[in-house]
């Protein structure tokens, strides 16, 4: 059964391209949907934080534009 390119992993050490296969493969895997969750929260923590400064911003009674600006 022939991989498809969707299904390979290839990376690049110095001059060198090497498929990541078996225990390789899952462990970037892994890591790589780990790093994506860590982003998302990461994502999601800044967005509340810019929320919260919004709220304090709006209630010094600054307009959407001079919040805009600030931002």
């Amino acid at each position: 059964m022939a991989k498809s390119k969707e299904d390979m992993i290839l990376i690049l050490d110095g001059d060198e391209v090497i498929e990541l296969i078996g225990i390789e493969k899952e462990n970037f895997l892994a890591d790589r949907e780990k790093t994506q969750k860590e982003l998302q929260g990461l994502k999601k923590e800044l967005e509340a934080q810019k929320q919260l400064k919004i709220s304090g911003y709006k209630k010094l009674g600054l307009t959407e534009e001079e919040i805009n600006a600030i931002l």
